[in-house]
């Protein structure tokens, strides 16, 4: 008599691991790589100095990632209430810093500053704009799959690896690969999230949809952003209205 198969399921606990340990990381990293410039700025003195717009960015930047973390840990801990009750300051910080981040990058291109061995200002600025943009369509579509959470864990996870870039970014500047940066931080991101889908595929056995949604995202993201770094002529032209006085 064959012996019938058992399937084994991972816990959601596992899976839930697997989130709360990404978000502790990409936190870490965005830490790390805005240290300098923006959390330990007046204990090492370096210049120049924040404008207000930018300190209200970077204030609201780190309020939504330490909810985020809390957020990501109460799902571990089994506090779902807990999370949805929060779900809604998550949106409007979210709001908020999509609306000043966007006006932090014109203010920047407008004044003309750039990192290290960035392409000139206006040009640079399709970064961060593109970036912030494809980051609330993922954000916006775990949003609305709220109530489906495989979905919307998996979105909202992806959303926050690819806000990590810009820390990354900064993270290749002090090691003397300024010119490396833009796309160096690329290719961590994306090897950041292959890892992690690869490692939800592994508890689960397959790669969840909203895996391909982020994948596809952060791909039209670096497409875009490379684009505009070459000179394409749509983003001279938007550049140029974004930034009209």
């Amino acid at each position: 008599m064959a012996q019938q198969a058992i399937e084994v399921r991972p816990s959601a606990g596992s899976q839930n691991q697997l989130y709360v340990a990404t978000a502790l990381i990409c936190a870490a990293v965005i830490f790390v790589g805005f240290a300098p410039s923006y959390y330990l700025k007046d204990v090492i003195h370096a210049p120049p100095p924040l404008s207000p717009l930018t300190m209200a960015h970077g204030a609201v930047f780190t309020l939504w990632t330490l909810l985020f973390v809390t957020q990501a840990t109460l799902i571990g801990v089994g506090r779902p209430r807990l999370h949805r009750q929060l779900g809604m300051l998550g949106a409007m910080l979210f709001g908020a810093m999509v609306v000043l981040g966007l006006s932090t990058a014109i203010t920047a291109a407008r004044l003309g500053h750039a990192p290290p061995a960035s392409p000139d200002p206006k040009v640079f600025m399709a970064l961060p704009v593109i970036g912030i943009l494809a980051e609330a369509v993922l954000v916006a579509m775990a949003l609305i799959n709220r109530t489906r959470r495989d979905y919307h864990q998996r979105l909202m996870l992806a959303a926050f690896i690819m806000i990590t870039q810009p820390a990354i970014g900064r993270m290749f500047i002090p090691a003397g690969l300024a010119g490396s940066a833009n796309q160096g931080s690329f290719l961590v991101i994306e090897l950041m999230l292959l890892a992690v889908i690869a490692l939800d595929w592994r508890k689960v056995g397959k790669v969840h949809p909203a895996w391909l949604t982020g994948v596809a995202v952060l791909a039209t993201m670096h497409l875009l952003v490379t684009w505009a770094f070459a000179g394409a002529g749509w983003w001279a032209a938007t550049a140029a209205w974004l930034t009209r006085a």
